[in-house]
């Protein structure tokens, strides 16, 4: 039981001082003594304490760290994690840009992680709620919660105060769609057909055509070699295994939902067949493979593919900035699948989402739009035959 005493003593020159002595046993049975300037300061802390203790979460203040210490440590196990080739590298560099430039500048890094308290948590979500975006400061908070569950297991704090709090997003729909940036049909159908016409060897084409009909994600394409295309009917699939990081790494790819065998039309088959007769015929070799047979970096696809493809095709002029980026062909990929009535634990295996809800997060609007059209027609029909 934890029991505050005063205290009296003189200094040297003789003045007498006086303080508030709290004196407890941790669970560990270690005497713990933490000395306050008034009595109320010393009984609140008592009771802190005692609370902790009974919930069996207390940790002693010198025993703790600040959680700046703690980030720090989180990200040296991660490391070790990705030595392991447990985890993924370029996961780790953003682990350690959240912790850099968005962790580290706020009071809350300075703060003993022992002492860590819902409220503590609410105000730092608060701060990231105006300093950053949405999406940033999710995840940012994210990573604040894992490492609080690290040091958890560290014994520097009783318990995770992050689990209960969140960060407060612009709640509209409507956000979505705008995020997607969904280029119109007659766009995506001239920069297609511009692909056909962009090289004899129809590399082009066949890089257009998977990342919008089969809406892989640009670092799993570049990490597709042969044995993963399968091109003989009646099923025709890519299957998605690996992913190439920004240092031209190939890895696994992230999570279990993100491997998956995605089909392909006759269209994007044909461009496919077309182009591989110019690759290499080992298994292992890379479909959209570099000069030399490596990984082709996002840089090159992006100023020697990508940019020259959208000038000619007349969307862009020499030199401006394109239309919209490689990903928003997975987003319009995805769109079509959900126009041409693809259910959502279709697209959420086809498109290797964690979940049916990251699905309708991301494009649930659209199911929503799409049936508004059809209910549309319907109800004209209706109109002129009743």
């Amino acid at each position: 039981m934890a029991r505050v005493r005063k205290r009296s003593w003189a200094t040297k020159s003789g003045e007498k001082r006086t303080a508030w002595q709290l004196n407890y046993v941790d669970r560990d049975g270690n005497l713990q003594q933490k000395q306050f300037g008034t009595k109320r300061e010393a009984e609140d802390e008592r009771i802190r304490v005692e609370g902790q203790i009974a919930r069996g979460v207390h940790v002693p203040d010198k025993r703790s760290i600040t959680v700046g210490d703690a980030a720090r440590a989180f990200l040296s196990d991660f490391e070790n994690l990705v030595d392991a080739s447990k985890r993924a590298r370029i996961t780790l560099r953003g682990y350690e840009q959240h912790v850099r430039l968005h962790l580290i500048p706020f009071n809350i890094a300075k703060s003993k992680i022992s002492r860590l308290s819902g409220p503590d948590c609410v105000a730092f979500a608060r701060e990231l709620e105006v300093s950053r975006s949405d999406d940033l400061a999710q995840r940012v908070f994210s990573t604040l919660r894992m490492i609080v569950d690290y040091s958890v297991g560290q014994g520097w704090i009783g318990s995770n105060p992050a689990r209960a709090i969140s960060v407060r997003t612009a709640p509209d729909w409507e956000a979505d769609r705008e995020s997607l940036n969904l280029p119109p049909m007659e766009v995506l159908k001239t920069f297609l057909q511009a692909s056909a016409n962009f090289d004899k060897s129809g590399r082009a084409e066949a890089f257009v055509s998977v990342l919008l009909f089969q809406a892989l994600r640009i670092s799993e394409l570049r990490a597709v070699s042969r044995r993963f295309i399968c091109l003989k009917k009646p099923t025709t699939e890519i299957q998605v295994r690996r992913k190439a990081d920004r240092w031209n790494n190939i890895e696994r790819v992230k999570t279990k939902n993100s491997i998956r065998n995605v089909p392909i039309g006759p269209r994007t088959a044909k461009a496919l067949r077309k182009w591989m007769l110019s690759c290499p015929s080992n298994q292992d070799a890379l479909v959209f493979g570099n000069g030399v047979g490596k990984v082709e970096s996002y840089a090159n696809l992006y100023n020697r593919l990508w940019v020259p493809l959208m000038v000619s095709a007349n969307i862009i002029k020499e030199g401006d900035k394109p239309l919209f980026g490689m990903h928003s062909l997975r987003h319009a990929g995805i769109s079509l699948w959900i126009k041409n009535g693809a259910t959502p634990k279709q697209v959420k295996t086809w498109a290797g989402h964690a979940s049916i809800q990251t699905t309708w997060d991301i494009y649930g609007h659209l199911w929503r739009e799409y049936q508004d059209e059809r209910n549309a027609a319907k109800a004209a029909e209706q109109a002129l035959f009743s």
